[in-house]
């Protein structure tokens, strides 16, 4: 991979991350519509979507895994605030609809009352005009007059009160009816925006969690893989400690509390020989003596690294990670300090992997005749390689 495209796509991804990070943001403080703020959400879940899809967790650079597990991070920072934000809106809008719904039932009283009210004060006046001593201001008709003098009381002011009140309430009471209607409606559209956002979420989290799965494999195997270098070169062997530490940091923080299941081989009963000074298990005795007879004769004399004790490897997660069968068995390596892979993971610890070196230096470049060779030789005889490991060959091309 050249220069060019590997900043490139640091850059890009950089973007990304920075991006889902505005966001998680934007969907708490800004100002912009619902529309522009889903239409975000989604175009930094696809650019975080589309970074996963391209990341090889078992080849990836370091940096570039650093920073798809930042944007998937913040990618769920983002989903996790627009959900939080939909939850206000609907508890929001859950509320003016109970106060609408409760002014509607006070204004209606308070109508009634009105109502009731007016009533009362056109019944006085009738029964109080009805209590002249004057009887000849009654006229010949004195219902007439009566109903007369009531609506002229009414029209002078002594009713108008009552009947400004009563249209009043009634205004109030049809705009608080409005209130509820648009309340009810913004309940919905909320819990409907809520669903889409928990969706998203959901979305998120399962993204987030393969490139977690991803990079907690690759980190285990390839301490393992340090582990068994150590002999053979020290040099390499700290450079992956150090690599797998910074990949370490970037997911300490996102794992759970478990470390998942461990295959562990059946103690440490592996039926061993030695073959060109390789300590390999018994099974593939005749095809490592194959692969190192057919590179003799390409004029590449191979050495390296087989078999590895698992107990070996239990006395390093001793010391680094705690000496409960927990620490020892289950811990992800990311919380020992400094990582180190989980006993029984490798295929180092089955004696069926070799990391072989050729004039006792490991094969460290793919770019090589003898890498080159050993690509046409070793499949024949039932060996794979790791793409990210130009040295390691296994059974399982694990």
């Amino acid at each position: 991979m050249g220069t060019g495209p590997t900043l490139a796509r640091h850059r890009r991804v950089a973007l990304i991350a920075a991006a889902a990070a505005t966001s998680a943001i934007a969907s708490v403080v800004s100002a912009a519509t619902p529309n522009e703020l889903r239409d975000e959400r989604k175009d930094v879940q696809a650019e975080a979507a589309d970074l996963a899809a391209e990341i090889d967790t078992a080849t990836a650079e370091v940096a570039d895994l650093e920073v798809a597990l930042a944007a998937a991070q913040a990618n769920v920072d983002a989903q996790r605030a627009a959900v939080e934000a939909a939850n206000r809106s609907v508890r929001d809008a859950e509320l003016a609809q109970v106060a609408a719904v409760q002014a509607i039932a006070d204004l209606e009283a308070a109508r009634e009352q009105a109502r009731l009210d007016l009533q009362a004060a056109a019944i006085e006046n009738y029964v109080s005009f009805q209590g002249f001593d004057d009887l000849d201001i009654l006229g010949d008709d004195p219902w007439a007059a009566t109903r007369e003098q009531t609506l002229a009381d009414i029209g002078t002011g002594s009713g108008l009160d009552g009947l400004d009140r009563l249209r009043a309430l009634g205004a109030e009471l049809d705009f608080q009816r409005e209130l509820a209607e648009q309340a009810t409606i913004e309940a919905e559209t909320s819990r409907t925006e809520m669903e889409l956002r928990l969706a998203e979420l959901d979305t998120a989290l399962l993204l987030e969690e393969e490139l977690l799965a991803g990079a907690v494999e690759r980190q285990e195997r390839r301490l393992g893989e340090a582990a068994a270098l150590a002999d053979l070169e020290a040099e390499l062997s700290e450079q992956i400690r150090v690599e797998e530490q910074r990949i370490a940091d970037a997911i300490a923080s996102r794992l759970p509390t478990g470390g998942g299941s461990v295959t562990v081989p059946a103690g440490s009963d592996v039926d061993l020989v030695v073959v060109g000074g390789i300590t390999v298990n018994v099974l593939v005795e005749d095809q490592v003596r194959g692969i190192l007879a057919a590179m003799s004769a390409r004029g590449f004399n191979l050495g390296g690294g087989g078999y590895r004790s698992i107990e070996s490897q239990i006395r390093l997660r001793r010391a680094n990670c705690g000496t409960s069968d927990y620490a020892i068995w289950q811990m992800p390596a990311s919380r020992c300090r400094p990582p180190t892979a989980r006993p029984g993971l490798s295929q180092h610890e089955l004696g069926l992997a070799i990391d072989f070196t050729v004039n006792g230096r490991v094969i460290r470049s793919r770019n090589t005749d003898v890498f080159r060779a050993l690509s046409e030789v070793a499949p024949e005889f039932g060996f794979f390689n790791l793409p990210s490991e130009p040295w390691h060959w296994s059974t399982t091309g694990g």
